[in-house]
């Protein structure tokens, strides 16, 4: 898992808290703002604005007041070309990134047949 939080961190661009944050809703699946709040100890200001990061970042979205991630492949690959995009960087095959969203796609799925 911190191989996994560390490569969403040096190829995404995602703060520690915010890689914690994913890895919670791609385990834990569609929650609300106060479930994540409460599941990893942050107020519910620091949640939303958490939340809204990764959104913006293109990792999740929210419907009715949940939130959950997109399949992790798309949401990986999403979130990398939006980061490309940021820092003008041209967008193509990264390696590093494919094995994230095979790892995340295996513990995604795992969660899901729990």
């Amino acid at each position: 898992m911190d191989k996994i939080k560390h490569t969403l961190m040096s190829e995404i661009d995602l703060s520690e808290i915010e890689a914690q944050v994913f890895l919670f809703l791609m385990i834990n699946g569609k929650t609300s703002q106060s479930n994540v709040a409460n599941a990893i100890n942050l107020s519910l200001e620091k949640t939303s604005k958490l939340l809204n990061n990764l959104i913006e970042k293109g990792l999740i979205l929210e419907l009715s007041g949940e939130y959950q991630t997109f399949h992790p492949k798309f949401s990986v690959t999403n979130a990398y070309r939006l980061y490309c995009q940021k820092i003008g960087r041209e967008f193509k095959k990264n390696v590093r990134i494919d094995n994230l969203a095979s790892s995340l796609e295996r513990m995604h799925e795992s969660a899901r047949t729990k």
